[in-house]
């Protein structure tokens, strides 16, 4: 987003909190030190645009006026404690200090909702977030938002951009991914069960993969949705969870219950009675450095309609769209 800071500034349209571009640097060094010398951590949201034509931003009345709208949105959002204002490359940065990778993701999606309740569908501008860590992304402020920008612009060419999936439900994009011929590096469909390369238990081998991960970081915070028709103790997953030790990885069975499954170790049954669950099983994985989804869709004659994606913009989009669907709470890690 290209803003120039003395046309911003000198309209005097936006609140005292929001700051210049020269405060957001040195106020990020300053941040970056002291997160170095205390061993903590800080994390910064960058906002931009799709699609951004800059003469009907900075030039126009509609532009000036929407920028306005989302300055006082986004800082009505935050804490008190957060910093707002223009980054040296005239991206909208907030710092948010004393948070890690997930206490930014929760951040983002806050400050999400609040520009899309201030919008509604009439803002000329597709907003995009994006957020970065320390010490995850960059050991220096400017390594941090190079992270940040880096991430908007793979934000920008993602799936879930690409797919228009923010305006649709998650069985509409769950529909959509299984329904259609994806060739990428980002994601992929593929044909599993009777008659095909893959057999129906590459389902199980890639559970079991993903908890093998969950199994060898188990201080690494994350979250796993399995969903399955069946809950039961014949599941292979349930053999994989009972020989895990305690993990910091939330882990969520979905489906209906067959027999006791309140017992189950290291995992949290959510009984949902929902006939689309019984013909779709998906596999949603995301933590700090890990993302990976799979749907398949089951047909006659045990053959399956499956997509699966590494592209953590679109995984992290489905989890939240899941919880939204069946009013659960909104958490990552």
């Amino acid at each position: 987003m290209d803003i120039d800071t003395k046309t911003v500034l000198t309209k005097k349209l936006f609140p005292s909190r929001f700051y210049d571009a020269f405060f957001i640097s040195e106020y990020g060094r300053i941040e970056a030190a002291r997160a170095t010398r205390y061993n903590t951590c800080f994390s910064i949201i960058l906002i931009g645009f799709g699609g951004l034509n800059r003469a009907s931003l900075l030039e126009s009345a509609e532009g000036l006026e929407f920028l306005k709208k989302l300055v006082e949105s986004a800082l009505g959002s935050v804490r008190s404690c957060d910093v707002a204002g223009l980054s040296e490359d005239r991206q909208i940065m907030v710092i948010l200090p004393e948070t890690d990778y997930f206490g930014a993701l929760m951040a983002s999606k806050k400050l999400s909702r609040a520009l899309a309740a201030a919008f509604k569908e009439d803002s000329p501008f597709n907003v995009l977030l994006s957020h970065a860590t320390f010490p995850r992304d960059g050991r220096t402020f400017q390594e941090i938002a190079g992270a940040g920008a880096r991430r908007l612009s793979e934000r920008k060419d993602s799936l879930w951009e690409r797919l228009g999936c923010k305006g649709k439900l998650f069985w509409e994009i769950a529909g959509s991914l299984t329904g259609r011929n994806i060739t990428g590096f980002d994601g992929a469909s593929f044909d599993a069960g009777s008659g095909q390369d893959l057999s129906e238990f590459f389902i199980d081998q890639i559970n079991e993969l993903i908890m093998k991960e969950i199994a060898r970081s188990p201080q690494r915070r994350g979250i796993m949705y399995y969903g399955t028709r069946n809950i039961s103790a014949s599941l292979p997953v349930m053999k994989m969870l009972s020989t895990a030790g305690a993990t910091a990885t939330k882990v969520f069975l979905v489906g209906e219950s067959e027999g006791n499954v309140w017992e189950i170790r290291n995992a949290m049954p959510l009984l949902l009675d929902d006939p689309r669950l019984k013909e779709t099983f998906f596999t949603f994985f995301l933590n700090e450095d890990t993302a990976y989804a799979l749907i398949c869709k089951e047909h006659w004659g045990a053959t399956f309609s499956c997509f699966h994606t590494a592209d953590p913009v679109l995984v992290e989009g489905l989890i939240t769209k899941f919880q939204n669907e069946y009013s659960l709470q909104e958490q990552l890690g």
